[in-house]
């Protein structure tokens, strides 16, 4: 069965090339024409199976046919004979619009390479070309033929063809740029149809003669693509006329600025020469368009004297031109251009003055600039001096390293402390020796930029001695400068095991007012084993180490000191240290919602057992709701016997005894088959809807239970909660009840509290507000 064909021919070659290679092994290649024709017998001439060809099912026919054709090779004969087949089936009426494909495709392959397409094929050929059905795929074969007659041909049916043929042909015409084309495609240059004059424009520009030119400069104005035609055709003149041509262009009033500034980027590379005296023009006018191709030119053209021209006039320009051309001259560093940004940084623009700073750090450094850069770094602007510093940390020449060295040893205070600062932020190690012995130097300031440089330069063996110096620091500032600098250096060292020991083992035998200053670096180091070190210390006799410790404690990043607070708040024997202990301890569970595992039951339990205040036990015991474990059970049940926890405890035990009976079944309206994720332990797992009204979350807990407060986890997707929210509670799905809470949904987690005596087997969170492009996800959903 025959099909329409309308594809244009750049999507059908495409789409033909992928359907047509699924059933073919072997890949077609251009052969090359031989010098002389093979002696070997002539292919058979018979049409193959090709006719009912479709595009899907079996391609054995098409990967013969190019068997054939890989075989045919460079033997001019068996290429004859191809062309032989491959016309027969085109003229074949039953041959379906693939198969008439597949032969135009393989066609141009065969005179491609033999450049002689027979007389009778040729008129096949044009028959097909002004044929609405017939026109693309015969263009398929046209296109990749060479020769004139081809040329005349396609010339031909332009003035026999309209419409969609005609813009075809066309198209092939540009791609062919055939010089004997010219008149007929300038005859087109006035036609009513804009697509076929546009058209023509193109393919003038492509064939790119005198004869073209003078076509395009005839033509209407309001013809489109007329500028880029002329732009396309001016690469293909010689250099002078191109020059001319786009001197031209550029000059061309009626022209959008992005048109006339392709030309500008043309001359610029055609005509090194002539650069800098056309961007130097270029950044003296107010069009924006053209100064964006003169400033990348600005970094990209070699041309003479360029850079130093341009930091000639940089004065004379408008304040974004000078710092753009500014930025754009810190890409080519070039000493002609030092004098000129130096004294941009004086200017009153903030602009100019920061661009220019910027740069000094990308110019062939040296001594002066070094100073400059100092002096700038070391000002009362907080802006301009954090440039100047930054550059200065970049700066390279001869002497640069040498001047930062000599000047952290001597002048005035505030630009040694910059000099010293320079010594870390340029990675001078030679300078480490300096910074040690700085800390016997009388200047704080001094002092504290040194220990700050050692932060970021020093060895691991040097641990000991910033010890040392945070631990004798007198000056507030250096000695947090000092700590910090301690971590840094610690935390350098690849043994984790025993890189804090030091730091542990000077801590315990320190004298108190030692220890309270070196604590804070405990919490920096982090992990359980300084967390030890820290409850160690809370144990201490002295008040004031102990309260310290527990403070920093109670500060910790992370969980990994609960298990210390817990037995500060046992054993410690300052009562102050006791009670912060405790109360850090509870605060963590109250404002940290995690998995809960045996492990936080048994630490809860030491917490009931260091305190006999009945309103603090009262809340260890509501945390225990969240427990999972047996003995947490013993634990609740056995204190129902104390009055003041009767009634918490009672209903803990009825929630540990839901939580020991299994996670909840959940259901859900949207993604159900995820829903399970919300009682899995893992937040990196969710569950995912739309932030539509009626969505909801079914919870099922199996048997009546107290609840508490519900925290919907959103780890991972901290921006994807209910826009609004409404809860039921109930022990029969038929009957839902009323609304018990409603409310809005907040990033990271969303807490709901729930009124007091509540109890029920099914909750069902409902969303009842839409947040457009948006979703709803939880990672955990957490049960109190």
């Amino acid at each position: 069965m025959r099909i329409p064909f309308f594809n244009p021919p750049s999507v059908l070659i495409g789409a033909s090339l992928t359907l047509f290679s699924a059933g073919c092994n072997t890949t077609t290649t251009a052969p090359a024409a031989s010098a002389t024709a093979s002696s070997e017998p002539a292919l058979r001439v018979t049409a193959i199976p090709l006719q009912d060809l479709d595009y899907s099912g079996d391609q054995s026919a098409l990967a013969a046919l190019d068997r054939d054709l890989n075989a045919a090779g460079t033997d001019l004969q068996k290429l004859a004979a191809m062309e032989a087949r491959l016309v027969a089936l085109l003229r074949r009426t039953d041959a379906s619009i693939a198969a008439r494909q597949a032969a135009c495709q393989r066609l141009g392959t065969v005179w491609a390479a033999t450049g002689v397409p027979s007389a009778s094929a040729l008129e096949l050929l044009k028959a097909m070309l002004v044929d609405d059905r017939e026109t693309d795929i015969a263009r398929l074969t046209l296109e990749r033929t060479p020769g004139a007659a081809v040329d005349t041909l396609l010339v031909d049916a332009v003035a026999k063809t309209t419409g969609r043929i005609r813009l075809g042909i066309i198209q092939t015409l540009t791609a062919r740029a055939p010089v004997s084309a010219v008149a007929a495609i300038a005859a087109l240059l006035g036609d009513q149809d804009p697509a076929t004059a546009k058209a023509g424009a193109t393919a003038l520009g492509q064939i790119g003669t005198a004869a073209a030119l003078a076509a395009l400069r005839s033509a209407p104005a309001t013809v489109a693509g007329l500028f880029e035609a002329k732009l396309t055709l001016a690469r293909k003149l010689p250099t002078a006329e191109c020059v001319a041509l786009l001197t031209e262009l550029q000059g061309e009033t009626r022209a959008a600025p992005h048109q006339r500034a392709s030309a500008l980027r043309g001359l610029l590379d055609l005509e090194p020469s002539s650069a800098a005296p056309r961007i130097i023009a270029v950044l003296a006018g107010t069009d924006w368009t053209p100064k964006q191709v003169a400033l990348e030119a600005i970094f990209s053209s070699r041309a003479f004297g360029l850079t130093a021209a341009l930091a000639a006039q940089l004065p004379t320009w408008d304040v974004p031109t000078q710092a753009a051309v500014i930025t754009a001259l810190a890409r080519r560093p070039d000493a002609t251009t030092t004098a000129a940004i130096v004294a941009a940084t004086q200017h009153t623009a903030a602009t100019v003055r920061t661009a220019a700073i910027d740069a000094l750090g990308d110019l062939p450094g040296d001594t002066s600039l070094v100073t400059l850069l100092a002096t700038l770094g070391s000002s009362d602007n907080f802006d301009d001096a954090k440039l100047a510093r930054a550059s200065l940390a970049r700066l390279n020449g001869p002497g640069v390293s040498a001047a930062v060295l000599a000047g952290a040893e001597k002048g005035p205070a505030q630009k040694r402390a910059l000099f010293i600062e320079q010594i870390a932020s340029r990675n001078l190690t030679e300078g480490l020796p300096f910074l040690h012995q700085s800390r016997q130097d009388p200047d704080a300031t001094i002092r504290t930029a040194a220990v700050g440089s050692l932060g970021e330069l020093a060895p691991v063996s040097d641990q000991g001695l910033l010890l040392a110096w945070a631990a004798g620091a007198t000056d507030a500032t250096e000695q947090t400068r000092a700590l910090r600098s301690l971590v840094s250096v610690t935390l350098r060292n690849p043994d984790t095991a025993k890189r804090a020991l030091p730091i542990y083992v000077a801590l315990e035998k320190a004298a108190p007012a030692t220890v309270v200053g070196l604590l804070p670096v405990l919490g920096r180091l982090g992990g359980k084993e300084s967390a030890e070190c820290a409850a160690r210390l809370a144990l201490s006799a002295t008040a004031t180490v102990a309260d310290a410790a527990t403070t920093a404690l109670a500060r910790w990043p992370d969980r990994s000191a609960q298990p210390s607070l817990v037995m500060v708040a046992a054993k410690a024997t300052v009562a102050s240290a006791r009670s912060a202990a405790n109360q850090a301890a509870f605060r963590y569970y109250e404002r940290t919602r995690e998995v809960w595992t045996a492990a936080e039951s048994t630490l809860v339990t030491q917490l009931l057992g260091a305190t006999t205040d009945a309103a603090a036990r009262k809340k260890l015991v509501v945390l225990l709701n969240r427990a999972s474990d047996t003995p947490a059970l013993a634990l609740v049940e056995k204190l129902q016997s104390e009055p003041a926890l009767t009634a918490a405890a009672k209903t803990a035990a009825q929630c540990i005894a839901a939580n020991l009976a299994g996670p909840p079944q959940v259901r859900a309206s949207d993604s159900e088959s995820s829903a399970k994720n919300l009682f899995d332990g893992k937040t990196a797992t969710q569950w995912r809807g739309p932030v539509t009204p009626g969505q909801w979350v079914e919870i099922d807990f199996k048997q009546a239970r107290p609840l508490h407060r519900l925290t919907l986890d959103q780890t991972g997707r901290t921006g994807e909660f209910p826009e609004r929210y409404e809860v039921f509670v109930t022990d029969d799905l038929a009957k839902p009840g009323n609304v018990l809470v409603s409310g809005a949904g907040k990033p990271n987690r969303t807490i709901i509290d729930l009124p007091d005596g509540t109890r029920g087997r099914y909750v069902t969170i409902k969303n009842t507000a839409e947040r457009v492009d948006s979703m709803w996800s939880i990672s955990e959903l957490f049960v109190d």
